[in-house]
């Protein structure tokens, strides 16, 4: 059996589900191709701009479920299991000489990104040690890549929210008797069980977002300030407005696959938490009316609040005299706008211009 079926002989039903609707791409708009480029084995072809696994290719590395934006890719492995009553984590996959010893197991190590090692980490604000001595004579070296980036976003993300833990690599410094006393002495304390996060299945949101944010929610938010962050690598981004071409027609609200974006008859909002950074607002207004900054405020995230990022009120259209919402300066709906602008455009054409 070659090593692409190795984790596939300990099981009897292939382990990785796609939820294809849950896709950010539309029929007649390809907005994202995440899975497809970052496949080590080219398991992931498109049909109808919705991905599709090929099963005899795919090896469960996990790369496609750590950096697709929403809910696409879904391994069978219930991650709340993996936050157990510990100070610190030993993690390693099926290759590992460390069997024994290892609290968390995986295919691969791809599987935890930076959101579910940040995750871990905060559980017992201990430390979270990534066996990746096999890495480098794995068929699948090239995953490392992404483990290594994985692990320094990790703690990006527990240094800007001000929470305790840190996310290493084994190494001949580490003392795993030590690791394993500590876990001994915290389940002398503790509750058994009794941080095992919630996440919800109903929802367009990552497991590894919902992972990080039920960790994150805990921390104390008086300690992390409002001040923005420039973080490119991290997956949160700010949705700018831009008051002048915003028609208030809501299509980034009514498309944002988390829900991240949301409008009513006063404004648009914006829950910074729920955003993953997917694009799909920016390329889907059809005005061009908003575009992504890639910051955060760390704080936005223990809060979990929406904010204002846009303006609206209740009118009536002076052309038309149906209820709108738009800006405050716009006096025609969206149907009575376009009616003017043709018009303004077929005057110009008669003149010659």
């Amino acid at each position: 059996m070659g090593f692409g079926n190795l984790f596939l002989e300990f099981i009897s039903a292939f382990p990785l589900k796609v939820e294809a609707q849950n896709c950010i791409n539309q029929d007649n708009l390809k907005v994202c191709e995440r899975c497809k480029e970052v496949c080590p084995h080219q398991a992931i072809e498109f049909e109808n701009n919705r991905p599709k696994v090929d099963t005899s290719k795919c090896t469960v590395c996990g790369l496609c479920f750590s950096e697709c934006p929403v809910r696409v890719f879904e391994i069978e492995i219930d991650l709340t299991e993996f936050f157990q009553n510990k100070k610190n984590f030993l993690v390693g996959c099926y290759l590992s000489d460390l069997k024994e010893d290892l609290d968390i197991k995986v295919p691969c190590l791809g599987i935890l990104n930076e959101e579910m090692l940040a995750a871990l980490a905060l559980q017992g604000q201990g430390k979270v040690v990534l066996d990746t001595s096999k890495c480098s004579e794995c068929p699948q070296k090239e995953i490392y890549s992404f483990i290594k980036n994985y692990i320094e976003r990790a703690n990006l993300l527990i240094h800007y929210h001000k929470g305790e833990g840190e996310v290493i690599e084994l190494s001949e410094e580490t003392d795993i008797d030590e690791l394993k006393s500590e876990n001994e002495i915290l389940e002398l304390f503790e509750e058994e069980g009794g941080r095992k996060p919630h996440v919800s299945k109903k929802i367009n949101v990552p497991l590894w977002r919902q992972l990080f944010f039920e960790k994150v929610k805990l921390l104390n938010k008086d300690d992390v300030c409002y001040r923005p962050t420039e973080e490119k690598n991290l997956r949160f981004a700010t949705p700018v407005l831009d008051s002048n071409k915003c028609k208030r027609t809501n299509v980034c609200s009514f498309w944002c696959p988390t829900k991240a974006l949301s409008a009513d008859e006063k404004g648009v909002y914006f829950t910074q938490i729920l955003c993953t950074d997917c694009g799909l607002c920016e390329k889907i207004c059809p005005n061009s009316a908003i575009h992504l900054e890639k910051k955060f405020v760390p704080r936005w995230n223990i809060m979990a609040g929406k904010t204002v990022i846009g303006k609206g009120e209740k009118k009536t259209c002076k052309g038309c005299g149906k209820e709108f919402i738009g800006p405050p300066e716009e006096e025609y709906c969206l149907y009575c706008r376009k009616e003017r602008e043709m018009e303004n455009l077929i005057k110009q054409f008669l003149k010659g211009n």
